[in-house]
C-alpha cells in the first residue's frame, strides 16, 4: 500500500519529468549500434516517425533523405523494423547486389503477413536464400522461359488482346482503362498458368480480381497488427481475420487448379501450361537428384511459384502499361512515331516474336516509362547473411537493406534532365537500344532480380505493338493528366483516370 500511496501522491511535474527521462533512456538504448549509415532521429516504438510522416510514399521520403544523408540512409519503421538501410547510390547498389550478391541475397522473414501469405516463405519473391529457394527459382525460370521465349506466349497474348480490343472499340466516351488492362493480363497469365481464359464478367475472374486487388491495394500497403506484435495473430481483430480469409480463398483457387492438373497430368506429353511445366520439373528433379529434393519442391512451392508469376505478370505489368498510356497520351508525337515504326516493322505480318526486337523506338519508350515510374520503386527488402562492409559502413549479419530505385532513376548524377520524358536517351547514334544496367533498375539486380523480367518485357512489348498499331490514345478535352504517383507506401501506382481510346482507320 505504501508504494501505491506514493505513486498516487506524485505531482504532474514529477510524472512528466520521469516519463521524459524514460523516453530519453529508450532513445539511448535504441541508438544505432556500430558503424551503420546516418539517418533521421528515431523515437522509441515509433522509429523515424518525424521524417517518414511527411509523405506516405516511402520512396519519395527516402529520395529527400538522400539529399541530407548521402548514398546510404538508415531509417526505422518502429516496431515493424528497427533499422532499414536504404541504398541511394547506383554504385552502392551495384556493390551490394552484384559484387556481394550472395552476402545480401537473404530476405526479411520477420513480417508475419508475408509469411502467412507465402505459407512460411515458400515462394520465390519472399523466400529466404538457401537450397530450396535456388532449386525453386531454377525450375521456375526454366518453365517461364518456355513461354517468354517461345510461340506459346505470342499465341496467348494475341487471343487475349483480340478479346479486349473488341471491347475497347465499343467505348465512345472517356473511360477508365485499367480494368481492360487487368482483364488482358489476367487472361494471358491464366492461360499460361492453367490453360483457362475468362470473360470480363466471369465470377471466377471477378473473384481473382477482388482478392489480388485486396492484397496489392490494401493489405500489403500497411503493416497488420501481427507484423508489429506476432502474438496478435490469434487476437479477435477484424482486419487480421479478413486478411486470413482472403488469403485462404486465393490459395484455395490455386490448390484446386493443382488438384485438377494432377488428375490429368501426363509426364510423357507436351506440357499444356505453366502448372504442367512445374509438375514436370518437380518429377524430373526427384528422378535426377533423388528423394532428398521432395521437401525442396513440394506442392506448396508449386502453388506459391504460380502466385509469384501472377503478381509479377499482372500487377507490376498493369501499372507499367497504365503509365505507358498516360505518357503517350501526353506526348502525341511520341505516339505517332511508335505507330509508324510498328507499321514499318510489322507491315501486314503479325509475327510479334520475331519483330519486337526491331521495334527499337517502342522499346526506348518502354525503358523511359519504367525509368520514370518503376512499378516497385524500392524493391523487396534484402537481408545481410554475414557481417560485411558496404561503402564506408559496417552491416552486421541480419541487417535489412533495400535499394532506392526511384531515387537512382531520378538522380541528375545518372540522367540528364531526369524529370523529362525523353525516350531517345535509350538510343545510341545508330538508333539501337543502349541501357546502362547499373542505373536502370526497374527489376532490381543481382541474385534477387525479378523472376518475371523476361516475361514482363516480352508481353508488354507485344501488347504495345498491337495496341499502338490499332489504337490512338488521348486525354479528354482540357485535361492534362495527373502524373504524380498515388499515395501507396511501396508501389508506384497510376491514379485512376479517364482516357479517350480510338480505333485507327485503315
Amino acid at each position: 500500500m505504501e508504494i501505491v500511496d506514493y505513486v498516487i501522491g506524485l505531482d504532474v511535474k514529477t510524472v512528466v519529468v520521469a516519463s521524459l527521462a524514460f523516453l530519453l533512456a529508450m532513445v539511448y538504448l535504441r541508438r544505432r549500434k556500430g558503424n551503420l549509415p546516418p539517418g533521421p532521429m528515431q523515437v522509441p516504438f515509433l522509429g523515424s516517425i518525424f521524417a517518414l510522416n511527411k509523405d506516405v510514399r516511402l520512396f519519395k521520403v527516402c529520395e529527400e533523405l538522400a539529399k541530407t544523408y548521402g548514398e546510404m540512409t538508415t531509417v526505422s519503421l518502429g516496431l515493424a523494423l528497427e533499422n532499414l538501410v536504404v541504398l541511394n547510390s547506383a554504385d552502392v547498389v551495384h556493390e551490394a547486389f552484384v559484387e556481394k550478391k550472395e552476402i545480401l541475397a537473404g530476405r526479411d522473414t520477420s513480417i508475419w503477413s508475408f509469411g502467412f501469405f507465402t505459407e512460411g516463405f515458400k515462394d520465390i519473391a519472399f523466400g529466404d536464400f538457401g537450397p530450396s529457394w535456388k532449386l525453386q527459382r531454377k525450375l521456375a525460370l526454366k518453365a517461364i522461359r518456355t513461354y517468354a521465349m517461345g510461340t506459346k506466349l505470342e499465341q496467348l497474348l494475341k487471343s487475349s488482346y483480340s478479346d479486349v480490343a473488341a471491347l475497347l472499340e465499343k467505348e465512345k466516351e472517356p473511360f477508365y482503362f485499367g480494368e481492360y488492362i487487368h482483364l488482358m493480363l489476367y487472361n494471358i497469365i491464366c492461360r499460361m498458368a492453367f490453360g483457362k481464359s475468362y470473360k470480363i464478367d466471369d465470377p471466377e475472374f471477378l473473384q481473382w480480381r477482388k482478392l489480388l486487388t485486396l492484397m496489392v491495394e490494401d493489405y500489403f500497403q500497411s503493416f497488420l497488427p501481427p507484423d508489429l506484435l506476432p502474438l496478435l495473430e490469434h487476437a479477435p481483430i477484424k482486419r487480421v481475420a479478413s486478411f486470413k480469409k482472403s488469403v485462404k480463398e486465393l490459395h484455395g483457387i490455386v490448390y484446386k487448379k493443382l488438384k485438377e492438373h494432377k488428375a490429368t497430368f501426363d509426364p510423357d506429353a507436351a506440357p499444356r501450361d505453366l502448372m504442367d511445366q512445374l509438375l514436370l520439373a518437380q518429377k524430373e528433379s526427384e528422378e535426377e537428384e533423388g528423394e532428398d529434393t521432395k521437401n525442396l519442391l513440394t506442392d506448396t512451392h508449386v502453388v506459391q511459384t504460380v502466385l509469384d508469376v501472377f503478381f509479377a505478370g499482372t500487377e507490376t505489368s498493369s501499372e507499367t502499361l497504365k503509365w505507358t498510356l498516360m505518357y503517350t497520351a501526353a506526348y502525341p508525337d511520341v505516339q505517332e512515331k511508335m505507330h509508324n515504326e510498328i507499321l514499318d516493322v510489322l507491315g501486314g505480318s503479325d509475327d510479334l516474336l520475331k519483330s519486337k526486337s526491331k521495334l527499337t523506338y517502342c522499346d526506348a519508350v518502354l525503358h523511359e516509362v519504367m525509368r520514370l515510374r518503376p512499378a516497385v520503386p524500392m524493391s523487396l527488402f534484402h537481408k545481410v547473411l554475414q557481417d560485411t562492409k558496404l561503402g564506408k559502413y559496417d552491416l552486421p549479419k541480419g541487417t535489412i537493406v533495400t535499394p532506392n530505385i526511384w531515387g537512382i532513376h531520378h538522380d541528375p548524377a545518372n540522367w540528364d534532365s531526369p524529370e523529362e520524358f525523353r525516350p531517345e536517351r535509350f538510343l545510341d547514334e545508330h538508333g539501337n537500344i543502349h541501357v546502362d544496367s547499373k542505373i536502370w533498375l526497374p527489376f532490381s539486380s543481382g541474385k534477387r532480380k525479378c523472376l518475371g523480367e523476361a516475361l514482363a518485357k516480352s508481353d508488354i512489348m507485344m501488347i504495345m505493338a498491337l495496341f499502338f498499331r490499332d489504337f490512338k490514345v488521348s486525354f479528354p478535352p482540357n485535361v492534362t493528366g495527373d502524373f504524380e504517383p498515388a499515395d501507396k507506401i511501396i508501389d508506384c501506382h497510376c491514379k485512376r483516370q479517364k482516357l479517350i481510346i480510338e480505333k485507327r482507320k485503315g
